[in-house]
């Protein structure tokens, strides 16, 4: 099956990769095609909606985790720069369906580019300005992608629950 944003749910990790990195890659890529189906066939107002104040939309969501993977992924590949969007990047940013696809389809592109590549050595190197490893930096900042994509999850459902009219039509995939 391929969603909206063009990833195809059949993905396959590159051959003789170190299996953490294969599963990084494996979980990321399918993060990244649900985030891209929890999008699909939504009017700009529910990609927008609040469930309560001081929460994110689908659309800062998606901006934000875009926002995080794509620093990890230029650190990991090498460049030296700190983080300097503060907690919550993007969160208030605008956006239509079609550039949240856009941004989920390049840090799906940026991350697989460089965790296909990197070698041992690298995730072993210090993250600019940090303490952490380039190899912990991946998976903790990963981990966070994910916990806000269970927030993506949690919005729809309850922007569906909010909407009657407009039916339930997401179904996480299994």
């Amino acid at each position: 099956m391929t969603t909206t944003a063009g990833l195809d749910e059949a993905y396959e990790p590159p051959a003789g990769l170190a299996p953490l990195l294969r599963g990084l890659l494996t979980t990321t890529h399918e993060r990244h095609a649900d985030m891209a189906n929890l999008i699909t066939g939504l009017p700009q107002e529910a990609l927008d909606w609040h469930p309560v104040a001081l929460s994110a939309s689908l659309t800062g969501l998606v901006l934000h985790i875009a926002d995080v993977e794509c620093f990890i992924a230029r650190v990991a590949g090498g460049s030296d720069e700190h983080w300097t969007g503060e907690n919550g990047s993007r969160m208030d940013d605008g956006a239509t369906a079609s550039e949240l696809y856009a941004a989920v389809l390049e840090a799906d592109a940026q991350l697989k580019a460089v965790l296909g590549a990197i070698q041992p050595p690298r995730l072993a190197q210090t993250q600019p300005g940090d303490k952490r490893s380039i190899g912990e930096m991946l998976v903790e900042d990963l981990d966070h992608s994910a916990m806000h994509y269970g927030h993506m999850q949690l919005t729809r459902h309850l922007w569906e629950a909010a909407h009657p009219v407009a039916g339930a039509t997401y179904t996480h995939w299994r």
